[in-house]
């Protein structure tokens, strides 16, 4: 399965964007989906941490990709059979950045999954893309 995303446009740099959106800690001051969100160190590939969201639960993820000022992903267990990545990108665009939020289903249950749980997943995104755009454009 491919990556599924959303994306929107902000006037906020995307040095400011990337700040913010690479400070997993703190994701629950600006992200309503999100109760709770950690690291166990550095946004590096192989870091692992835990999320928390309204919309799906307690999960355990690992830092899969990491680009410095561009993007990184996430890789959390959805259930046995498959694993749910979330990756974030930054993009500059003219005098602003487009922002975008894509997911992935892995694993052999993933044709299924994708399927079942893609919409879902999807409607998420727009406000937590809102919320980041919010949230960089505020100092800006």
């Amino acid at each position: 399965m491919a990556f599924r995303e959303a994306s929107l446009e902000t006037s906020a740099g995307p040095t400011e964007v990337w700040r913010i959106w690479s400070d997993v800690n703190s994701w629950p001051e600006w992200n309503p989906d999100m109760k709770e969100s950690r690291l166990n160190g550095a946004l590096a590939v192989g870091t692992t941490g835990m999320i928390d969201t309204r919309s799906g639960g307690k999960h355990d993820v690992v830092v899969t990709h990491f680009e410095a000022a561009k993007s990184f992903e996430l890789e959390s267990t959805a259930m046995p059979g498959t694993k749910m990545a979330i990756r974030a990108t930054v993009t500059p665009i003219g005098s602003g950045t487009r922002i975008s939020q894509g997911f992935e289903a892995r694993g052999l249950l993933s044709p299924v999954v994708g399927r079942l749980m893609g919409g879902t997943i999807l409607k998420t995104f727009d406000s937590v893309l809102e919320g980041l755009k919010k949230k960089a454009e505020v100092g800006y």
